[in-house]
């Protein structure tokens, strides 16, 4: 790690400069890594359509309702997208990376397009039941059940269509960093925080704590109320349901199943409060190895990052089959208020963590080891650095 000196009047400002291709120096290297994750996808779509196998959005592959939600649109749309991820998308990544500005808004939009078509319509609500799933399968392993056995080998059979879920995933966080770089880069922003000269405003550690805390206390809302749910059914309370449908949950043992998954959505409020207590940002005491020590901002952002993205992803999908989920609620007797109303309020829960998330940043990215801004009552006075670690774009 380098460190410069830059003088300011009589002040002397210290700035240390990031170490090169570390996670901490993402915005130089995720534009292109989002390159080349598009070549991959490209030969991937080759592969497809030369063999005939393994094109993950056929009409059979999403017949359950609960498959990605770009193959609802038909194989021909699908199609032109996963064509569109590949070359197309790499023009534009390289467009990104020479830092033309005169179609800067193209970009931004087609960057921000592709990674919420990755993110939101190429990956499946199965992968959130999946995670989901995990403490209870676990359980069953343990003690014998055939549910674990079951559950392994469903994921040994789908592990391909796990792997393209994956894929995914990856790839549109690496098109959402590269987007960003390029925008911090054509802005005139720091490319490492993305400030410009000035105060800050509505991103500003004060302001982000504020409406950050908003954005925690809605998030646990939805976990809370599919928790008081899903206790209710275990304990034999059949809540928004007949007596008759709630006996025939208890023989096939769903209620067991659904206790773990409320369990499981109090696990992530609790977590969700760390975005805005202490704990959130120092390990607490009975942390043996690590108390005391300061908590990455990474393991809280990617994680809640990734699981906004797989909530919103899955309120989708409750939506888009709404007519078929009300039509079952008749014909068995449920209330679809109150036996459907927590998943379908997935989308807020996926807004709301999102948000929390993007507070918590706010709130602790604190002074830029770059370009010296973030400072306390500093910010409109930042030293001024040479172009190469700046927002410049590079020709």
């Amino acid at each position: 790690m380098n460190t410069i000196h830059l003088r300011k009047g009589s002040e002397m400002a210290s700035v240390v400069l990031a170490h090169g291709g570390g996670v901490r120096d993402w915005q130089r290297w995720a534009p292109y890594a989002a390159l080349a994750w598009s070549s991959v996808y490209a030969a991937l779509g080759v592969y497809w359509a030369v063999s005939g196998r393994g094109f993950p959005y056929t009409s059979e592959t999403v017949s359950d309702g609960l498959g990605p939600l770009l193959g609802r649109f038909g194989p021909g749309v699908a199609w032109i997208v996963v064509m569109m991820a590949g070359i197309p998308a790499e023009a534009v990544g390289m467009a990104m990376l020479r830092g033309v500005r005169c179609l800067r808004p193209f970009l931004m939009a087609a960057g921000t397009l592709l990674a919420g078509v990755l993110l939101l319509l190429m990956i499946e609500f199965t992968l959130l039941i999946q995670l989901a799933y995990i403490p209870f399968v676990v359980f069953n392993l343990l003690t014998g059940a055939e549910f674990g056995q079951v559950f392994l080998e469903g994921l040994a059979q789908s592990k391909w269509t796990i792997a393209h879920q994956l894929l995914c995933l990856t790839g549109g966080f690496l098109w959402l960093a590269a987007t960003v770089s390029y925008a911090r880069r054509s802005g005139d922003a720091c490319l490492y925080c993305g400030r410009r000269d000035g105060p800050e405003g509505w991103n500003s550690p004060e302001h982000a704590a504020r409406w950050g805390r908003i954005a925690v206390y809605v998030a646990m809302v939805v976990p809370v109320l599919y928790a008081l749910t899903r206790y209710a059914w275990a304990l034999g309370i059949p809540l928004g349901m007949s007596e008759e449908y709630h006996r025939f949950g208890q023989e096939r043992g769903e209620w067991i199943s659904g206790l773990f998954l409320a369990n499981f959505a109090l696990v992530g409020a609790v977590l969700m409060l760390g975005l805005v207590q202490r704990w959130g940002e120092v390990f607490p005491r009975w942390m043996i190895g690590l108390a005391g020590h300061r908590v990455p901002i990474a393991l809280a952002v990617v994680p809640a990052s990734i699981m906004s993205v797989l909530f919103m992803v899955g309120g989708i999908a409750m939506w888009s089959g709404l007519d078929q989920m009300a039509a079952g609620a008749v014909a068995s007797g449920q209330d679809i208020v109150i036996v459907g109303g927590p998943v379908l309020l997935f989308p807020v829960w996926a807004v709301a963590l999102a948000v929390a998330t993007l507070g918590y940043y706010y709130r602790r990215r604190g002074l830029c080891r770059v370009c010296g801004r973030g400072a306390p009552g500093s910010s409109a006075s930042s030293p001024k650095l040479p172009n190469s670690l700046t927002s410049k774009p590079e020709k």
